[in-house]
């Protein structure tokens, strides 16, 4: 079986294509969660691969029958404690309550802690050796994850003592040409996450090379461009998204705006944010929505006074599809933007990072509030009059999306190099 290690929505995004592509072509595929905080029954692209015939389970639930009755108690109380979490945030949203928020808070608390001591009793080499034994492990994939988090340790030493091929995909695509675009990107810190892995796919040179300088060992790096904005699953993906837009919004006089927040440790001037955000509530014949960033739990407060509509329940798959123009700041949704044909304004004046997006001139670059009123207007009028130039859009998808090549079947490079690290 060819296992892929999941726990977080951005990894899912990226993991989904590489894991129906090779269900398709009759490859034994299991997608487990190792996160028990994660809805994975309530995931529209898990279901998706487990109605094509994708083992999809908790890891912990599907390999945990035989592990007697005081860890059955611990698994229990962990999951107990994460639902209560669940039900008293979705609450928190409804009510604005405190209680209920600090009620939250506490059931993510002593669940992160019986978690805790649950893998610390239980969750060992031993453990995820005998998972690969029962599963038949070719290779083990995960998503850009630090070892230290969940189990990803204990498959890592397990996976090496069986000489199984650990590989890491992408879980986003990496756009910034700045050092230090976040408080976390140390070459230290990227080597700790990188090294231990035996293959690591890479979406873009830019990464590549950012990893080689961090000491990460190029060979075991290939570049197989992005798997989730490749134009394959952008087809796929159209007809499995959950549409929540159709009976909403449904006035074509108007420009339709989305604003695809980044998060505020990516050096994001907060303030000037409010401020556009203020501007733009204030524009007629203008039909604007806001999605905070979906790694950007800790922040959501920061848009909570906002006039205009927080869509974080609606899909970004969704939003492209429904808006006219994307305004971003650092986020890689540009990619789909620009497959998509959309118009882009990159609000460079909301951040201290630079991007390759910028860099290759391959969107309407924004210095300040009036700019971007004015670009607006000038949409309204011509929704495709943009000034960047189709040829400069074709480089950028060329490297992001490509791996700075011509158009290939990049699912089916997915596919053929994991099978390989199997084979090998």
């Amino acid at each position: 079986m060819f296992l892929f290690l999941v726990r977080h929505f951005n990894d899912i995004d990226h993991i989904t294509p590489v894991a129906w592509k090779m269900k398709s072509d009759n490859f034994p595929v299991g997608v487990y969660c190792m996160n028990p905080r994660y809805d994975v029954w309530n995931d529209y692209r898990l279901c998706f691969l487990k109605n094509q015939g994708v083992a999809v389970d908790y890891l912990h639930n599907a390999f945990d029958r035989h592990r007697g009755e005081f860890h059955q108690i611990l698994n229990r109380l962990v999951q107990t404690s994460y639902g209560v979490q669940k039900r008293l945030d979705a609450q928190e949203r409804k009510q604005s309550l405190i209680w209920v928020g600090l009620g939250g808070r506490l059931a993510g608390f002593v669940g992160s802690l019986f978690y805790k001591l649950t893998r610390r009793l239980f969750y060992n080499t031993r453990w995820a050796r005998s998972i690969l034994e029962q599963t038949g492990a070719r290779v083990i994939c995960f998503d850009y994850v630090m070892p230290s988090l969940y189990v990803v340790d204990a498959f890592l030493k397990a996976a090496k003592e069986m000489s199984i091929p650990s590989l890491a995909l992408p879980h986003g695509v990496y756009l910034y040409t700045n050092e230090g675009a976040k408080p976390k990107a140390t070459d230290t810190r990227r080597f700790a996450k990188f090294n231990r892995f035996d293959h690591i796919i890479i979406p873009n040179q830019l990464r590549k090379e950012i990893l080689v300088e961090s000491g990460v060992a190029e060979e075991k790096m290939v570049v197989l461009g992005s798997a989730r904005y490749c134009s394959e699953w952008l087809e796929q993906h159209k007809k499995i998204v959950p549409r929540v837009l159709e009976s909403n919004h449904q006035e074509p006089q108007k420009l339709k705006v989305v604003l695809m927040a980044s998060k505020p440790q990516a050096r994001m001037d907060v303030d000037r944010m409010a401020d556009t955000l203020d501007m733009l509530a204030e524009l007629d014949g203008i039909d604007v929505m806001i999605k905070p960033h979906t790694r950007a739990a800790g922040s959501q407060h920061l848009f909570d006074d906002m006039q205009l509509p927080n869509v974080s329940h609606v899909l970004t798959a969704e939003l492209c599809e429904w808006a006219d123009v994307l305004l971003v700041v650092g986020s890689s949704v540009v990619t789909e933007a620009l497959m998509r044909g959309k118009a882009a304004l990159y609000l460079r004046y909301l951040h201290g990072n630079t991007t390759l997006f910028e860099a290759l001139g391959a969107c309407w670059i924004i210095h300040d509030e009036i700019e971007l009123k004015n670009a607006l207007l000038s949409l309204q009028a011509n929704r495709t009059d943009v000034p960047y130039k189709k040829e400069s859009v074709a480089e950028f998808l060329s490297e992001v999306v490509y791996g700075g090549g011509i158009p290939r079947d990049i699912l089916h490079e997915y596919e053929q190099f994991i099978a390989g690290c199997a084979s090998n």
